[in-house]
């Protein structure tokens, strides 16, 4: 069995990361284009700048609405925690 090149792992590593990464960037962007795909039809919006500002106009209701989620999931895991503990 011949040993391993510390050198020669460690490039391999970094491209299996590299990989890794723009996988990861490809999986974002397509989320990110079938997201605004299905606001654009749902909310039948063909220009760009007029979803912006339907998407501007309803961020204050969107932050509090995740941060309502938080919560209740929040509470939920202590309520779960204090009978199981």
């Amino acid at each position: 069995m011949t040993k391993r090149d510390p050198l020669s792992q460690a490039q391999k590593l970094e491209e299996k990361i590299k990989q890794m990464q723009n996988r990861q960037k490809h999986y974002i962007e397509k989320a990110q284009k079938e997201i605004g795909q299905y606001l654009m039809d749902t909310w039948d919006i063909e220009d760009i700048d007029q979803a912006k500002e339907v998407i501007d106009s309803l961020k204050g209701n969107a932050q509090q609405y995740f941060e309502n989620e938080s919560k209740d999931v929040q509470e939920k895991t202590e309520v779960l925690n204090e009978n199981n503990g």
